[in-house]
């Protein structure tokens, strides 16, 4: 715990130092509240100003009602969906480029229909995350919605044809715009943030290169192995950042319909 609060500035462990470790003291902080701490730390040290306030924001769940914990652990059902379909999106592309070569008219190309199923079937467990993220972040954050439902609807369609390229490309724009808004709203971790985005546009530039290369049918299975293993990181952010929940409070006067980010100490 010592060596998180040291990521701090100094001026903002003199003021608050103490104060949070007895906080982490009276309750684990887990994964989720480790990773909440280290983006609270390259925030303090981007707006040195919010430590002469006397309120400071940390980042801490708060009990939420009934109805909303059991919407919430649906979400994390499907976060949990999203994890498995980065294994399907690893064998995916494995399979097309051990997938039989097959010679026509216009050369040869790798067969990659047994990749098929295991590609629809991890864009719809991406799809089933983005749903749960959906889910979390309730009413509002317009922009990270729209991100978001963009990804979900094109991604399954993308897998029906994936040479087309239009699509598979709005998907990942959905899902960068999803990234960047929900992580400005602190809706979503920085690293996750940052796995998506980059992930994306590692994918676009390997895509890129390849068409700017002219590559052939048989090369172009190479380029499309690779492009796919470089989203594989988007399926582990999109599941991982669904696991956490709040506890329940069942005194409905004193919950809300949505988690709470932040509490002030």
């Amino acid at each position: 715990m010592s060596r998180l609060v040291d990521l701090y500035p100094r001026a903002w462990r003199a003021r608050y130092g103490d104060e949070l470790e007895d906080l982490a003291a009276a309750r684990p902080l887990g994964l989720g509240g480790t990773i909440d701490l280290v983006r609270g730390a390259f925030d303090a040290h981007r707006h040195p100003e919010l430590v002469d306030p006397d309120v400071v924001v940390i980042a801490a769940p708060r009990p939420v009602s009934r109805q909303r914990y059991e919407d919430l652990r649906v979400a994390r059902r499907l976060g949990l969906g999203a994890i498995a379909g980065a294994v399907l999106i690893i064998i995916a592309p494995i399979l097309a480029l051990n997938g039989p070569i097959v010679f026509d008219g216009d050369g040869a190309y790798r067969d990659g229909m047994a990749a098929w199923p295991f590609l629809l079937g991890a864009m719809v467990l991406l799809s089933g995350g983005l749903l749960g993220h959906l889910i979390r972040l309730g009413s509002g954050h317009h922009v990270a919605r729209t991100g978001a439902i963009v990804a979900l609807l094109c991604g399954p369609l993308w897998a029906f044809g994936p040479w087309n390229l239009s699509l598979g490309t709005l998907m990942l724009v959905g899902l960068v715009v999803f990234a960047g808004a929900a992580w400005g709203a602190r809706a979503l971790s920085a690293a996750a943030a940052l796995a998506i985005i980059a992930s994306s546009i590692a994918c676009v530039a390997i895509i890129g290169a390849g068409v700017v290369a002219q590559v052939d049918r048989l090369q172009g299975t190479t380029v499309f192995v690779i492009a796919i293993l470089a989203v594989a990181p988007i399926w582990l952010a999109i599941g991982g950042t669904l696991h956490r929940l709040p506890e329940v409070d069942d005194d409905p006067a004193a919950s809300t319909d949505a988690p709470r980010e932040a509490s002030t100490v």
